[in-house]
């Protein structure tokens, strides 16, 4: 396994726009190569050494076997793992915007807070957050009729609003509370809600909704059976019928 070690040389105060710190665009290159590589801190370009200290393991590896390990504040960094196929990427702190956008496959891991936009389309591999994340988890970026499309998201403590917004397929789960409009044009997978949320499933036509709190359901979905898994109880609703939908949504029997 080579492991690279990527620590800022200083806090930033503008975004750094970083899509090339990822196990795909790293694996092969050496450190003369990697360090030479653009990013762009605001509206200028610069190389990965202006702003990164990069150590580690020489040797050339294929993605899949390449760990990416981010220490420091990496907050105004975004697009951390963005398109990753294959490999491990660990932030052993927090993450900006956009991180894990468009993945396929191989892990990214953040020990701290992951900003908005987080798994972005994703494809699959897998995105594990020991924290909270912001809004638009999972969601379809502006325009896309699609958001995350497979794969896996769990974060341990809370998310934002419009959690998993037009995903259609692969599975978001949060241990905590989530924002307004979780799953909102949902065409597909599962989103698991360990807490509260408001108003979950609005013009969702397909997919899975769960929720172990408290929820405002929709005047669009229709009360079906109470349900019971893993020894709870859960109201099953199914909607939302404003779309004609056939989504299930299982909200926790009070």
């Amino acid at each position: 396994m080579r492991t690279i070690s990527i620590k800022p040389l200083r806090a930033f105060e503008v975004s750094v726009e970083a899509e090339v710190i990822s196990p795909d665009r790293l694996a092969a290159l050496t450190f003369g190569q990697i360090r030479a590589l653009e990013v762009w801190l605001g509206n200028r370009k610069r190389k990965l050494s202006d702003l990164f200290r990069v150590e580690g393991d020489e040797a050339p590896a294929s993605p899949a076997e390449t760990l990416v390990r981010l220490e420091g504040d990496f907050s105004r960094v975004k697009r951390i793992a963005e398109g990753m196929t294959a490999g491990t990427v660990e932030v052993l702190g927090g993450a900006g915007m956009h991180a894990g956008n468009g993945m396929k496959g191989g892990q990214l891991s953040i020990q701290g807070y992951a900003d908005d936009w987080l798994g972005r389309e994703m494809r699959g591999g897998k995105i594990i957050v020991a924290g909270s994340a912001g809004n638009y988890v999972g969601a379809g970026y502006r325009g896309e009729k699609c958001g995350m499309r497979g794969g896996e998201i769990e974060i341990s403590g809370s998310a934002g609003a419009y959690l998993g917004e037009h995903m259609c397929g692969g599975s978001i789960r949060v241990s905590g509370d989530a924002g307004d409009f979780p799953g909102a044009a949902n065409q597909g997978g599962t989103i698991y809600i360990g807490g509260s949320t408001y108003l979950p499933g609005a013009e969702m036509t397909k997919g899975t909704i769960t929720v172990g709190g408290n929820a405002r359901v929709l005047p669009g979905y229709q009360k079906a059976d109470v349900v019971t898994i893993e020894g709870r109880e859960y109201q099953k609703y199914l909607g939302d019928l404003v779309e004609k939908g056939t989504g299930e949504l299982l909200v926790a029997a009070s």
